[in-house]
């Protein structure tokens, strides 16, 4: 009964919450709802005896985090290039249009980004779906498979399939970078990384609404 009740916790808070959130909230009241959600689960997290206020930035061993960091820049190095030569391909009108048209806006963005939305983003998507979910999806790949199924499924509220593809495939690279580190500081980086090359390089505009970033 008690796994029962937790599948149910589950889909609300996963599936039926971003839908709700993209039906009837606007841009601003979305990133506050995000922001209350996620402190609701750091409240939990914080309550758990494995879980002290370090974890809430890095993991417990810093050699894995820094062999770990190779991987993840080597990863981003290859995917950027990939993407850019996507935007040049499909779209060469837009590559770098964001910082060439609103340098300051786009500044701005990328250093409001990672404090606004990645963060709570990582701490509810990774953090909590892995410890309060771990009896749901036991196996590795299926919690990987499940985390990223879910944090592509919050960018439904684009309505358009790059955000879809994109987070879907970002999801998958996050999830094992936290399952393999536990560490916030190093998924945050890696999803920072990835949004602020996505506004930078001509693809912000399946991201953004009204210039804020959703989610």
């Amino acid at each position: 009964m008690k796994k029962l009740w937790l599948w149910v916790e589950w889909v609300l808070l996963f599936v039926v919450t971003p839908v709700f959130a993209a039906v009837v909230l606007r841009s601003k009241l979305w990133m506050l709802f995000l922001g209350s959600i996620a402190a609701m689960a750091a409240v939990w997290l914080a309550r758990r005896g494995d879980f002290s206020a370090r974890h809430f930035w890095r993991g417990d061993n810093i050699d894995i985090e820094r062999r770990h960091l190779k991987d993840i820049l080597l990863r981003f190095s290859v995917s950027a290039i990939g993407l850019a030569a996507l935007v040049l391909a499909l779209f060469p009108e837009r590559l770098f249009e964001f910082p060439r048209e609103t340098p300051l806006r786009w500044a701005t963005l990328l250093v409001v980004y990672p404090v606004i939305s990645v963060y709570p983003q990582e701490l509810l998507y990774r953090a909590f779906f892995a410890r309060r979910y771990q009896s749901l999806f036991p196996r590795m790949e299926l919690s990987l498979a499940a985390s990223a199924l879910v944090f592509a499924w919050l960018h439904l509220v684009f309505r358009n399939h790059f955000a879809i593809i994109l987070t879907l495939v970002g999801g998958w690279f996050f999830a094992e970078t936290y399952a393999r580190t536990r560490s916030l500081r190093l998924v945050c980086l890696e999803h920072a990384l990835y949004g602020n090359l996505i506004f930078t390089i001509g693809l912000g505009n399946y991201f953004l609404e009204n210039g804020l970033p959703r989610p």
